[in-house]
């Protein structure tokens, strides 16, 4: 790549009066909302995120003190002007959200409502698993103002699923994503699975994959397993204890069956994961991580992407790993963060390319000189290399979206 920024920062796109789809980014862009609920009931065997096993008397009330603490600390923080602007969406992750009260989820979304409030038609999404105990909650989730729910089923097979470290069968997958339906209507219901697991065949997936579109929504998530670094999957593989893990052609092709045949089940594929059959399931939150859009990380280990207007500095956020620790820091300052980085032009450049090329809708030239301060990407981007992927049909040049989904993306997603 070869690296031409502007200079002077001054110029940069956070003090230019810039078009962000219908604002600008000097005049209060949207943002989004992430909250990190850090406590499962189990640990997952291929999982190396902050997460941490439910203790016997979870620290309930604590901790969703620290985390509206947190949000009145950061939604009133003059540093990143987030006062007036309008909340993009937001995110229940972790961990496993739903152990949390019901009472929580209202708690937080209170505090935002109160502080820079929420518009009717805000993305609320909340992570579920698919047991008898989160299911009974769902509904009270909804009243708690949830509007889109996204179940981790990962797997339709129970012994795969035994594997995983998930606490629920494949019956039991079935019936939650019924449940959740009914409740939250197909259009709002989203789950994921996990595919090239070991002892997988292609034939294998393709089953499953029918299997699980004949039943899904308008909206599904679909990953390849990646065996972590000191995961008790990854420790198992190295002993042996493990089927043989599917090699990287048997994994291409599972990839390539499963954009073939969500396609014939008429679902859109709008990200290297992702798949909505309308524009209106389109994930808005995690498109706003892609477009490279501010986020607000509140929780134990959660991260954020916050401008700090008075230095004309985009920075990220790391808040403190340990719930423990977590809490007693928001106790104390009024926020638990451990660490906050600013981003240079050219690490934020970088980071839109390698996001942009996550997704259908590419990487806009205007908005990548709006994000970057001017910086035009035709001379940022090694031209050789892209000449090379294109004549590979690996990547495309467009100068108009062809795709309806498409454009829904570049037209909507920006608020």
């Amino acid at each position: 790549m070869r690296r031409q920024w502007p200079a002077n920062k001054q110029d940069g796109c956070f003090k230019r009066e810039v078009s962000y789809g219908s604002n600008t980014l000097c005049s209060k862009p949207s943002f989004s909302v992430y909250i990190h609920w850090p406590y499962c009931e189990s640990k997952c065997t291929y999982c190396n995120f902050n997460k941490y096993v439910n203790p016997k008397d979870p620290p309930h009330d604590r901790l969703v003190k620290a985390m509206t603490t947190e949000l009145e600390y950061f939604l009133n923080d003059p540093r990143y002007g987030l006062k007036d602007r309008k909340v993009h969406s937001v995110y229940f992750g972790g961990g496993t959200p739903s152990l949390a009260k019901p009472s929580a989820i209202h708690a937080i979304l209170e505090t935002i409502r109160k502080q820079v409030g929420l518009a009717d038609d805000t993305e609320i999404s909340m992570e579920a698993n698919p047991t008898s105990i989160e299911q009974s909650k769902l509904k009270q989730f909804k009243q708690a103002g949830v509007n889109r729910l996204s179940l981790g089923i990962q797997s339709l097979n129970t012994h795969d699923l035994k594997m995983l470290g998930r606490d629920h069968t494949g019956e039991e997958a079935l019936k939650a994503l019924s449940v959740a339906k009914d409740i939250f209507h197909k259009e709002r219901v989203t789950f994921d699975l996990i595919y090239a697991r070991p002892g997988q065949t292609t034939r294998d997936w393709e089953r499953e994959l029918q299997q699980a579109l004949d039943i899904a929504g308008d909206h599904l998530s679909m990953y390849q397993l990646t065996v972590e670094r000191s995961t008790p999957l990854h420790k198992q593989s190295l002993k042996g204890l493990l089927p043989s893990m599917p090699d990287p052609d048997s994994a291409a092709d599972m990839y390539e069956a499963t954009v073939r045949i969500a396609a014939d089940y008429g679902y859109h594929h709008y990200e290297v994961s992702s798949y909505a059959k309308r524009q209106q399931a389109i994930s808005r939150h995690n498109f706003s991580y892609w477009q490279g859009m501010d986020f607000l990380g509140i929780g134990p280990g959660a991260h954020g992407r916050l401008t700090d207007i008075h230095e004309n500095q985009r920075v990220r956020t790391f808040g403190e790993f340990h719930p423990d620790k977590y809490m007693a820091l928001c106790e104390a300052e009024g926020e638990g963060i451990r660490k906050i980085q600013p981003i240079s032009m050219h690490d934020m450049a970088e980071e839109l390319i390698v996001f942009g090329m996550r997704t259908r809708m590419g990487i806009p030239r205007s908005r990548f000189s709006k994000m970057t301060g001017g910086a035009v990407l035709d001379q940022v981007i090694d031209t050789e290399a892209l000449k090379l992927f294109m004549e590979a049909n690996l990547l495309v040049q467009e100068d108009a979206m062809t795709n309806d989904l498409s454009c829904f993306i570049a037209q909507s997603q920006v608020d």
